[in-house]
Order: structure tokens, then sequence, then C-alpha cells
């Protein structure tokens, strides 16, 4: 049967099968996970024979598969959810993993030396023009990770790599980046990556975000933006 393991910070935390379709979030749900950067209905998770799919709930930070943020998704044995800081790796050992590979003709030949077409023998033994090379691995142009330097009063900036689906900023004992201040929100602001962009967002605080001098509650970041909360002064750099 198919199962969710959910982990923090590489712990496991407990496994949930999934005979049904279940919901997640903070407050209401088949599964509650009690941290601020989770929704109160944060995704459900709709069984349907042995397909499962995750739909996310309109959540305020979004769920992401594989470190994509998703509205929708069909659910692959070995996907990794991401709900706030939480992991859910979804297993299903009753997937099956073999793939067939239709050659155009009946497998079952009675016993005979099966004739095949010779055009689809040709494509199948002879190199084609223009094809891939597969264990070509690393794409060149692929950018890394972006980076936030947050600047310190002593000694150079600290550099946080956004190497993961959200990063959360404030004031809680479980942000990525913790900042501190009566003004500050437990979950100050959110960068949320999609695709390739990185979007953050306001959530909570007397102190609020300003980007490049302006109050701003959510944008798109580019190259060299600075932004500050409170006390606190970042910059974000893309680099190739």
């Amino acid at each position: 049967m198919a199962k969710l393991i959910i982990t923090f910070k590489d712990k496991t935390l407990q496994e949930v099968e999934l005979s049904k379709s279940i919901t997640v979030g903070r407050e209401v749900g088949d599964i509650l996970i009690k941290n601020p950067s989770v929704s109160a209905r944060h995704l459900k998770i709709e069984k349907n024979g042995n397909i499962y799919t995750l739909t996310d709930l309109n959540s305020t930070n979004g769920t992401f598969v594989n470190d994509e943020r998703v509205t929708s998704k069909e659910l692959k044995s070995g996907d990794m959810i991401t709900v706030g800081r939480h992991v859910l790796k979804f297993d299903n050992p009753e997937e099956s993993k073999e793939e067939t590979f239709d050659l155009g003709f009946d497998q079952d030949v009675g016993g005979r030396t099966m004739m095949m077409d010779p055009s689809k023998l040709r494509a199948i033994t002879q190199p084609q023009t223009g094809s891939v090379d597969v264990t070509q691995k690393i794409d060149p142009s692929r950018k890394e990770s972006a980076k936030l330097f947050m600047m310190q009063a002593s000694g150079a900036p600290k550099v946080i790599k956004l190497d993961r689906g959200s990063t959360i900023i404030g004031s809680s004992d479980t942000a990525d980046i913790q900042i501190k201040g009566l003004t500050v929100g437990k979950i100050a602001a959110v960068i949320s990556k999609v695709d390739d962009q990185y979007e953050i967002t306001y959530q909570s605080g007397f102190a609020r975000l300003k980007i490049n001098g302006k109050q701003e509650d959510k944008r798109i970041l580019v190259n060299g933006d600075k932004f500050s909360i409170g006390s606190y002064n970042f910059e974000f750099r893309t680099e190739l």
C-alpha cells in the first residue's frame, strides 16, 4: 500500500498509509503539521485505484514536488513533497517500474521466431541523425541557485544559498533564516522558487518588507535587488 513518510530536518516523524484520499494542514486534515509555515488547509491527495493525485488548496506558501511548485500533480513513487519545512516522501511499492517497448508486433507468437518490420528494426539498431547523447547529464547553460547576502555589522556578509522550493525568513525557531526583533513576524517573509524565478512575499509582523527602499508585499526578485525587514538588510544575487 502507498504511504507518506513525513520528515523534518532529515528526521522521520511519522509514516501514514494512504488507504483513502486525505488532506494535510495545520488545523484541519487527516495529517496535521503544527508549523506556522503550513496553511490551515494546505493540500489534498486523492486516491483513485492505484493513482494518487496531489492538489494544493490555495496554500499561502505553496506546495512543492521535487522542488517544483505545483497546483496539481499525479504522484510517482519516490516523489518528495515539501510543505513548509516538512518533507513528505511518497512511496508506492505497488507502482510498476517496468516499462515496455512497443516494437509493433504481437508478443505471443507461439514459440516461433518473430518477424519484425525491417523499418522498425533499422530504427532500433541504427544511430539516428541528430540523436541526443544520453550520457550527457549536465546542461552547461543551467544556472546555479540564487543567493542571499545578509549584511552584518561586523565582518563579511552571511551568504545563504536559495536551493529549496521555499525559504522562510522570520523570528520563529523553525525559520530557515532567523532574524530577531519585537516587530519581526514569526514568518516575516517567504522566498518561493517558481521555475527560474524567485518571488518574495511579505507574511506578518510590524516590520514590513522593503525592496530597494520601497514597501512592497510581493515581488519577483532580480539580480542586485536589496531588501530589508526591520534592521536586517539583504541583497539578492544570481550567478552563472
